[in-house]
Parts: structure tokens; sequence; C-alpha cells
């Protein structure tokens, strides 16, 4: 996959329906979330990760104009560091390369 093609977001939100009740009315509430494009459900873990805090609704739906904007900086940003960081490995790798150089000479090779 090209890192210009868009991707599907994971949307989720937290679900505040009881699970207690009949099951009719369970799934009359549940229904409803379906119908307004939910897809699943699973339980949020905190945010220390131990009990998990509740019931999330979580959806999957292409990324907007604006998350895109701000992924492609994103990765601009990545490629912009990565190179940096390339050419002060190279920098460090020849300043070895001339000390080196420099304590056993150009003729002992």
């Amino acid at each position: 996959m090209s890192k210009s093609e868009r991707i599907q977001v994971k949307e989720t939100k937290r679900y505040w329906g009881d699970f207690e009740g009949s099951l009719e009315s369970i799934i009359s509430s549940l229904q409803s979330e379906l119908d307004d494009g939910w897809e699943g459900i699973e339980m949020e873990p905190s945010s220390e990760g131990y009990d998990p805090v509740g019931p999330c609704l979580y959806k999957h739906r292409p990324e907007n104009d604006k998350e895109y904007a701000k992924r492609m900086k994103q990765l601009e940003t990545q490629r912009e560091k990565q190179k940096k960081e390339k050419l002060k490995a190279k920098e460090r790798r020849h300043k070895e390369y001339e000390k080196l150089r420099k304590e056993f000479g150009k003729d002992t090779l």
C-alpha cells in the first residue's frame, strides 16, 4: 500500500447503554447504535492498563481530509528526520575514518 492512499480509521465512542434489563430493551438499544453505523462493541482499557473502564462502540471509516493532511505532514517530517539522521551517521563515520586514517596513515591498508 502506498503511504499516500487513504486509510481506514477506527473511531470509538463510549457506550452508555445499560446491559441490565430485558433482552428486548438491550437489543433495541444496540440496534439503534447499529443503525447509526457502529459496527461492534469492545471493552475500553483503563489508562493504567488494568480493569476495563467500560464498553466502547467502534466503527471504521475512511480518514477525512484533515486526518489525511496531518498524516502526510507527519510522514514528511519523519522522512526528513530519517534523512538528517542518516546524514549525521555518515558524517560520524567519515570523522571516524579521518581519525583512523591520521592514526594509521594512508599506506597501511
